[in-house]
């Protein structure tokens, strides 16, 4: 079940309902982000290797291929979340019935918030530390990546995943259910 699969009661589950679809959206569009950035990485795996032969692969194209292999897995970290692609254990808890259901979605959402937030806590030591540029990962006016735009996405996403976890939390609070995806190959 998605977003666009419930019909809201009342206004309040109305404008829940509505931020989660922004957030399902949102999950999709960080999905093609990472597509993107895999998409990229791979071309320019595959350009060093046939240039390199050749003597002709540019020494950019490594550090850009980490840069992207770095952004697909922080851009990654909210599309999973949000386009339910995580882990889940379901198996487990439709055994313990209704209450175990509600059991494991207040634990996982908690848990959620709890990682989000040792994360996003330690932004300012991020911002802090990463002084100077990402060497060899040159942008088109000459000068080379600033080490803290490989961050971002991070915490972006992280910042992301932490509201969607608040937000699956007031879905519970006003009787909304649960996002679940079509397949479980466990169950």
């Amino acid at each position: 079940m998605t977003p666009y699969d419930h019909a809201p009661e009342g206004p309040l589950q109305r404008a829940l309902n509505r931020l989660d679809r922004l957030g399902w959206t949102m999950g999709g569009i960080f999905l093609w982000l990472s597509n993107l950035c895999l998409l990229a990485m791979l071309g320019l795996t595959t350009a060093t290797i046939i240039l390199r032969p050749l003597s002709m692969a540019p020494y950019w194209m490594w550090p850009w291929t980490m840069v992207f292999f770095i952004w697909l897995s922080f851009f990654g970290f909210f599309a999973l979340y949000a386009r339910l692609k995580d882990v889940r254990v379901d198996f487990l808890a439709l055994r313990l019935g209704p209450r175990g259901m509600a059991a494991t979605r207040l634990l996982s959402d908690i848990a959620t918030l709890l990682v989000t937030g040792v994360l996003l806590s330690q932004l300012p030591t991020v911002i802090a530390t990463s002084r100077g540029v990402y060497d060899g990962a040159i942008l088109p006016a000459g000068i080379e990546l600033p080490r803290l735009t490989l961050s971002v996405p991070l915490f972006v996403s992280t910042f992301l995943v932490a509201l969607y976890a608040l937000l699956d939390l007031a879905k519970m609070a006003t009787g909304m259910p649960e996002n679940v995806t079509d397949h479980h190959p466990e169950i």
